[in-house]
């Protein structure tokens, strides 16, 4: 497993840790300054997530503008298309002024790309893209970072 905070623009920042779930079924978010990793495990992607997400914004840590790697190699299951739409309404993602807003997803199934078409809609102001590997991705994020 990769540091948490290898490929984070801020690395002197404070990391905050957010967990949720039950039994195999995890979500875990750690935030270093304006990038984010989230990890998924097990086979359902449910509330637990949504529940990380207010916790985050709630102590401030999760901005609605971020770089973002959602790893789900290990995540084999289902989405919650409820939990998602309500993670869209709890913040204006992807509105704030002279931030960066990309998501990377690692996953290597060749149906995630449909997936990654409606998660841009539920999210238009984000970039996303899907890569197979962790290091890809942060090459990804780190490209425009300064902008």
């Amino acid at each position: 497993m990769q540091d948490e905070g290898e490929g984070a623009p801020h690395a002197a920042a404070p990391t905050h840790v957010f967990a949720c779930g039950t039994g195999g079924n995890r979500v875990t978010i750690n935030i270093t300054g304006d990038f984010m990793r989230i990890d998924v495990s097990g086979e359902t992607l449910d509330n637990g997530i949504v529940e990380c997400f207010r916790q985050a914004l709630a102590q401030g840590a999760m901005r609605p503008n971020m770089v973002v790697l959602v790893d789900l190699s290990d995540f084999a299951g289902g989405i919650d298309w409820a939990a998602i739409h309500a993670i869209v309404k709890l913040a204006p993602w992807g509105t704030e002024a002279g931030r960066a807003s990309k998501v990377a997803y690692v996953n290597k199934s060749v149906w995630f790309s449909a997936m990654i078409k409606l998660t841009s809609v539920l999210f238009p102001k984000t970039e996303h893209r899907q890569f197979s590997g962790v290091h890809h991705a942060l090459q990804w994020l780190r490209s425009g970072a300064e902008r």
